[in-house]
């Protein structure tokens, strides 16, 4: 992550005007929502140099001598070329140079449309003041900043409130908007509160200079609502394929709605069947040991014998990454060590020696305190601070966050986990079927459900949480038996850094021997969650 010196000023402000032809989108889009009307009032709240009044299209249900914009720009001299924008193409309205928020925080104004592209920039590079003002306009709509990592995030929200009932907006957004937990307010406003929504899905290349995919965003302000209909329209390919969604107001992902209507009929197909369950349903899942200082607790061989620490040591899986199979055997535990990586938990567990009675470990956990640990949150509810609770493992260990995909492994080694791989265990009715459920579990439905449930981050990365967890469909399929050959394709492809996906396409073919009938299913599921990802990690 870039620090704020090292940002360019137009990123730093979100400086990037918007192309022509996405102005003409979110205008067509305007024209479908709204009735044709002689006088029409737009709001631009993030106006620039008036890209979106100079590219206004002709053709419009409203005449041009009924326009009336309100641009407001944060750059007095941006603001200035917007006004010149305005009086040439003959329009009536006024250029506000100040901030949006600022303004909001002064004007109760609605209009009939809002139209724009906010601006993209990391919430704490924005001024003080700005945020003070965003979070004020905020808090009086019942909303808040928490969480939110980008300002575009408070400019949708203030602008989306200014809109009358009837009314209706078109804003170019960042395809995040889709997944990131801090859009759930918006993603839960515009389902409560908008009908007629339609994203417009375009390529990275359209928007370069923001390095990310964008969407047109759209939708008319009507009556409360628990539910609507969204439509999606991809143009990525160039023929503007499109599908609907008939989605409950909430905060969830819109992850799900990239999926086309054939593709949801397939997942809906292998959710009804008996042998696919949810996989909180045949096991149990959840945070590992939680020490409060991973890089202190967790050490490897050398660390160990400097200062001792052999009698209190527990064998440790410290990432998926040191797994290369399926399976976590002793001898990859002795590879692990033997590459002097973390491979050991510290556990001052009161039935043991107390450290501080004994030379080398006493140093080590002087060599805590002088690093403050003991008054770290975690730590400093403990007594002592170093005895960490909980420390038991489990028979699965499935990885946190993932690039590729999530890997299900079975600790036969026997190892322990902190918090960044999750441990389990069957539940009493799968007791027997550890291998099925780990040998069935890299196939393409399974990680699509993943993709669909889990939350996504900068880089690619894919997280999931242990509610979304329990909601991934698994099959429960005779697969355990070929459970060693799986290992062996894992570990032939770098483990988790298959980048061919053999281990996926290797569990589909041991699926399909069982279940023939389900060829078509996973070959649509597969191109699925190929696209998924690929939208994942381009963003």
């Amino acid at each position: 992550m870039k620090l704020m010196d090292e940002m360019s000023v137009d990123k730093l402000r979100g400086g990037y005007y918007t192309p022509a032809f996405l102005v003409h989108a979110c205008f067509g889009r305007i024209a479908r929502l709204i009735a044709p009307r002689r006088d029409i009032r737009i709001l631009e709240p993030s106006a620039g140099d008036g890209a979106f009044v100079r590219n206004l299209p002709a053709g419009l249900p409203f005449k041009k001598s009924g326009i009336r914009f309100t641009c407001v720009e944060l750059v007095e001299e941006e603001a200035a070329k917007c006004q010149q924008s305005l009086d040439g193409a003959g329009l009536d309205g006024v250029v506000e140079a100040t901030s949006f928020f600022d303004w909001a925080c002064k004007s109760d104004a609605v209009f009939d449309a809002v139209v724009g592209n906010p601006p993209f920039v990391r919430y704490q590079f924005v001024d003080k003041m700005v945020r003070s003002d965003a979070e004020s306009v905020l808090a009086s709509l019942g909303q808040t900043c928490d969480g939110v990592a980008n300002l575009w995030i408070p400019f949708v929200l203030v602008s989306l409130s200014r809109i009358r009932l009837g009314g209706a907006f078109a804003l170019v957004l960042p395809a995040e908007l889709f997944s990131i937990k801090s859009a759930g307010q918006i993603r839960h406003f515009l389902l409560r509160e908008f009908d007629g929504l339609t994203a417009d899905l375009y390529p990275r290349d359209s928007f370069p200079e923001i390095l990310q995919d964008v969407i047109v965003l759209s939708g008319r302000r009507a009556s409360e609502s628990d539910h609507r209909v969204v439509t999606i329209v991809d143009h990525s390919s160039g023929n503007g394929r499109s599908w609907q969604h008939d989605i409950p107001a909430s905060r969830l992902s819109w992850t799900r709605l990239l999926l086309t209507s054939e593709e949801r009929e397939a997942l809906a197909l292998l959710t009804a069947r008996q042998d696919w369950l949810p996989l909180g349903r045949v096991a149990t899942l959840g945070v590992s040991i939680v020490t409060g200082a991973n890089g202190y607790f967790t050490v490897n061989k050398a660390l160990l014998d400097q200062h001792d620490l052999g009698h209190w040591a527990r064998p440790l899986l410290a990432k998926t990454a040191d797994c290369p199979g399926l399976i976590y055997e002793q001898a990859d535990h002795k590879r692990t060590i033997k590459a002097g990586r973390r491979a050991f938990l510290l556990d001052f567990a009161p039935e043991k020696a107390d450290p501080r009675s004994m030379p080398l470990p006493a140093q080590y956990i002087a060599l805590g305190e002088k690093q403050k640990l003991h008054t770290r949150f975690k730590c400093r509810i403990r007594n002592p601070w170093y005895r960490v609770p909980g420390i038991v493992n489990g028979t699965l260990m499935l990885t946190k966050r993932s690039h590729q995909h999530h890997r299900l492994l079975i600790n036969k080694a026997g190892v322990f986990t902190t918090d960044t791989v999750y441990r389990g265990d069957m539940k009493p009715g799968y007791l027997g079927r550890l291998a099925d459920l780990v040998g069935g579990f890299h196939n393409s439905a399974t990680l699509l459900s993943a993709e669909i449930e889990g939350r996504n981050y900068g880089g690619g990365v894919l997280e999931l949480v242990p509610s979304e967890i329990q909601r991934l469909l698994v099959p429960m399929l005779p697969a355990g038996k070929r459970l060693s050959e799986l290992d062996k394709v894992c570990r032939a492809n770098g483990g988790q850094l298959d980048k061919d996906d053999q281990l996926v396409a290797a569990t589909n073919k041991v699926l399909l021997s069982v279940t023939p009938e389900l060829q078509e299913i996973l070959r649509l599921l597969e191109a699925a969650r190929q696209r998924l990802r690929l939208w994942r990690f381009k963003r």
